[in-house]
């Protein structure tokens, strides 16, 4: 095997066979969907996805593109060589070459983690989208009763993954995706909560309540900027695919499965806001959403 060769493919083969470590490793986390709900397609869903092979196919052929080159040219290089009869021993390493193949090197270190980096997150997105998409499909049943939903709402530096203005209150609604064990049975996607922190079968959190918390807080005191009027928010916390046994009855931040949210448009959080201050509500929500350019 010529030098060339030898640049050419060891680089290539050491981060194919990494690659396969790392989905080995992957594949071992035997942990399940949590979401369990059957979401209907959405307007548009068959073009995004036509949208997404395209941009794939976009990627794959720029990342070609971009290869075709060096390799064509280390080929005729390798052959050139081979006719000429050099072999690596005839090469003399010098500062620059050291210096070539570190830079090399690291270069290929950091594009692997880099790969690692972006794959890991990506699957932690789809996960948290398919979440969110069954918990918007839920909450849209309370249009039927005269609740509204919005969803994805715009914040000052955040999101709030969907707002729904109920028959007394107005809630914030975060979304929570995470795995069910393996194995276990039902108590494996059983949540015990008592008010203060969330107890899964492995681990146990307080981040997911308090983020709900501030959510809410940020809201009710844009509503009130905006109606003029202090507008009750309530935080509620979705789990989809998870069984939430509460351990008090009305908690600071209400959790729960998103199945069954008809409880938000039923009285019970104060007195009735009245179709009025619905209104004026859904006004000023919809005023904060920007506006879609070109």
């Amino acid at each position: 095997m010529t030098y060339t060769m030898f640049v050419v493919l060891v680089p290539i083969s050491l981060l194919i066979v990494a690659l396969f470590v790392w989905k080995w490793f992957r594949d071992r986390d035997d942990r399940r969907d949590p979401v369990n709900i059957k979401v209907l397609r959405g307007a548009g869903d068959g073009i995004r996805e036509k949208l997404q092979q395209h941009s794939d196919s976009f990627d794959s052929a720029l990342i070609l593109s971009i290869l075709l080159g060096p390799i064509v040219y280390i080929t005729w290089a390798n052959r050139w060589m081979s006719a000429s009869g050099l072999t690596l021993s005839d090469y003399g390493w010098g500062w620059f070459d050291f210096s070539l193949l570190a830079m090399g090197s690291a270069a290929l270190i950091g594009s692997f983690i880099r790969l690692i980096k972006h794959a890991s997150a990506a699957r932690k997105y789809r996960q948290g989208l398919a979440a969110e998409l069954a918990t918007a499909q839920c909450l849209n049943q309370v249009m039927v009763e005269g609740g509204l939903v919005f969803h994805d709402f715009p914040c000052d530096g955040f999101n709030i993954d969907h707002v729904v203005i109920g028959q007394s209150a107005v809630f914030a609604v975060e979304t929570k995706s995470r795995l069910k064990p393996g194995k276990g049975g039902k108590d494996s996607a059983r949540v015990s909560y008592d008010g203060t922190k969330l107890v899964f079968p492995s681990h146990v959190e307080t981040k997911p309540l308090e983020q709900s918390r501030r959510q809410a807080e940020w809201l009710a005191k844009f509503l009130a900027s905006g109606v003029g009027e202090t507008v009750r928010v309530v935080p509620y916390l979705a789990l989809p695919g998870w069984f939430v046994e509460n351990k008090v009855p009305r908690p600071g931040v209400l959790v729960g499965n998103p199945r069954n949210p008809m409880f938000m448009v039923r009285d019970g959080f104060g007195p009735s806001l009245g179709e009025a201050m619905k209104c004026r509500i859904a006004h000023v929500l919809s005023e904060r959403y920007p506006a879609k350019s070109g």
